[in-house]
């Protein structure tokens, strides 16, 4: 038998992985108010799931108080803290908290009125984006439950999108719930909680379409991250760069390894790295070249290495101790 929280985050997975398939579905009418109000469903259920499984799985834990006595609904069932109480105690970055709180907003005016807007989808998009990302970050973390594990396979049609960037001259043509909606997201990123190292506030994918000589060459995803334009856009475009991919180099990997175990050895790392060919590996170093031609001439033994978060997990595997304090903590958190 599953664990309630468990059961909660399944509840939750099975919330987003809903959203994104109508937000996909190729001739579907309000797939923005549709998807916002899935996703809400998705944090809300997620949060509550975290909560449970830090108090041994108690549903008291999740229950509206009125002072120490439990709330109760029209049903005689006991109440449930909301989505904005839940969040507050999961101690999340405050990025994510306003990512939610703006697709609360966008989820209420769908729910309370029409909201026909020009900009809408366009403010859907950007928020789930950033939104979905979010939470395939802390539903594995939490649980580790990747969305990677679920296979969606999407062919775009038309390679673009039928919205373009909005500028702050067409805000004013809005209805005023989505124009206060996009002032508020614009009024985050001047102030800085747009971005920090995981999580984002708004995002924007875009497609790249690449010949068919070139299948057998390696490719990189680009993402763009939105901002604010120099013409009142709602975003600005920043490609993700090589050290955003492989932010370590030797010498971090290295101590974060000692951080756990004290006892390994700058030997023991060549050696994995030699044995299992990792410099050659993408998935997990890439060789940081200075210039195209020297990208074209190949590596040196001088060619700088940097490394990904998929190497140190896998040094940290075979090289720290099973008996090391800290190993034993990594080891039950993705146990958890």
């Amino acid at each position: 038998m599953k664990a309630r929280c468990r059961t909660l985050a399944d509840n939750s997975l099975s919330a987003a992985l809903s959203a994104i398939e109508i937000y996909n579905k190729p001739d579907f009418r309000h797939r923005e108010q549709i998807f916002s109000v899935l996703m809400i469903v998705a944090w809300e259920s997620l949060f509550k799931a975290k909560i449970l499984k830090d108090n041994d799985n108690r549903m008291s834990s999740i229950y509206e108080r009125n002072g120490r006595r439990v709330k109760y609904n029209r049903t005689g069932h006991p109440l449930t803290i909301g989505i904005f109480s839940a969040m507050q105690r999961c101690d999340i970055s405050p990025v994510v908290a306003e990512n939610i709180e703006r697709l609360v907003e966008v989820r209420d005016a769908a729910v309370h009125l029409t909201t026909h807007s020009s900009g809408l989808p366009y403010l859907v998009f950007i928020l789930g984006a950033a939104s979905l990302r979010n939470y395939a970050k802390l539903v594995r973390d939490w649980f580790n439950i990747g969305l990677s594990d679920y296979n969606f396979y999407i062919l775009p049609l038309g390679f673009e999108y039928p919205f373009k960037t909005l500028s702050l001259v067409e805000l004013k043509k809005e209805v005023e719930d989505i124009a206060l909606i996009m002032s508020a997201v614009a009024k985050a990123q001047v102030d800085g909680l747009s971005q920090d190292e995981d999580f984002s506030l708004v995002c924007e994918l875009r497609t790249t379409l690449i010949s068919a000589k070139k299948i057998t060459e390696e490719t990189d995803l680009i993402a763009k991250l939105d901002g604010l334009g120099d013409k009142g856009s709602a975003v600005i475009s920043r490609e993700v760069s090589l050290i955003d991919k492989y932010p370590f180099t030797y010498t971090q990997v290295l101590q974060r390894l000692k951080d756990i175990d004290q006892s390994i050895k700058p030997n023991q790392l060549n050696h994995l790295i030699t044995t299992k060919k990792i410099k050659q590996d993408a998935k997990y170093a890439r060789y940081n070249y200075r210039s195209k031609s020297d990208e074209k001439r190949g590596p040196k033994t001088t060619t700088a290495v940097l490394y990904n978060h998929s190497f140190f997990q896998l040094a940290s595997a075979e090289l720290c101790r099973t008996n090391s304090p800290k190993r034993q903590k990594l080891q039950q958190i993705k146990r958890n």
